[in-house]
């Protein structure tokens, strides 16, 4: 059976891989029919010469396998599936990128840092945004960071860095141990590279932080539990101080890091304290949506644009 009015936005990112499934509705927006997401940890299978391993490529073709049988019966332009970070520096990604159609059975596009942060922003601010309110938001993934600021859904100024949750913890917690000194190189190596674009970002001014990625999810799950509503600057501190006394990342439960994000959940905190020092940052909110968000939102308003002819 054809579902020729579903549209799916499907996101290969480095540590986890997202579709999400959607039908247009009567008031002009959009349905979500399904959210699948699932830890392929891509950034982990990447060697010292960026090639990607059969493990980690095997993972993923599991993965677009299981996403292979909703997507039957939509047609290609109405999907869209689009590769980042892992991708765009893997030695062997063409190899790779041809796998993944062939299981898929939809193309694969590897986006540019750039494209991939202003996605991002557009997914994160679609609910949040009034056209006169000026937003920073930060999505940290699995082996990039990107940081945008804008007015409304409109970007004005992006950065994508090469720092990530997966590889933060391959470079500085290999051992899955939790030290003063590990968290104070991984903050410092961090802060080393948002420094020269500090001014930049400084000079856009926002009213409103906002988070869209694992970490942001892991760090409410423990607001929750604490009764609190925002990422607070001195609060996100404690629980840095607090991740080190536990010592051990198989102990981070006792936070209320949950199983699935514990693994990654000091990376991205180290690179998150980074941010929130190097730009000031006093507040954070998470965001609703995010890159997937994003592609919807594109795919949406392509299928609603009138079609043009050459007369």
């Amino acid at each position: 059976m054809a579902h020729s009015s579903r549209m799916a936005a499907i996101d290969l990112g480095s540590n986890s891989f997202h579709l999400l499934l959607a039908q247009p509705n009567r008031s002009g927006g959009t349905q979500v029919l399904s959210r699948q997401r699932q830890k392929v940890r891509l950034a982990d299978g990447l060697n010292r010469d960026n090639q990607l391993s059969d493990e980690a490529i095997n993972r993923g073709l599991a993965c677009l396998a299981s996403f292979a049988e909703l997507l039957r019966g939509i047609p290609e332009a109405r999907v869209r599936c689009v590769a980042t970070a892992t991708l765009r520096i893997a030695t062997n990604r063409a190899d790779v990128i041809k796998t993944f159609e062939q299981v898929l059975g939809f193309p694969v596009e590897i986006i540019s840092g750039e494209d991939e942060a202003a996605l991002i922003y557009q997914g994160a601010t679609l609910s949040l945004a009034s056209a006169a309110r000026r937003m920073l938001v930060l999505d940290i993934g699995g082996a990039s960071t990107e940081i945008i600021v804008g007015t409304g859904t409109r970007p004005s100024h992006l950065r994508s860095l090469d720092m990530g949750c997966v590889v933060w913890h391959n470079r500085f917690f290999s051992d899955k141990t939790i030290t003063a000194s590990a968290c104070d190189d991984a903050i410092q190596a961090a802060s080393e590279l948002l420094q020269p674009h500090v001014s930049d970002f400084l000079q856009h001014p926002w009213q409103l932080a906002c988070g869209a990625s694992g970490t942001f999810r892991a760090l409410y799950d423990i607001l929750q539990r604490e009764n609190k509503t925002a990422i607070g600057d001195d609060w996100l501190e404690d629980v840095l101080q607090r991740s080190i006394r536990l010592g051990k990342i198989s102990r981070l439960g006792q936070l209320g890091v949950r199983r699935e994000r514990q693994p990654m959940f000091i990376g991205g905190l180290t690179i998150l304290v980074a941010l929130v020092r190097v730009l000031g940052i006093e507040e954070i909110i998470r965001a609703q949506g995010a890159l997937r968000e994003g592609l919807l939102h594109n795919l949406v308003t392509s299928a609603s644009a009138p079609a043009t002819s050459d007369s």
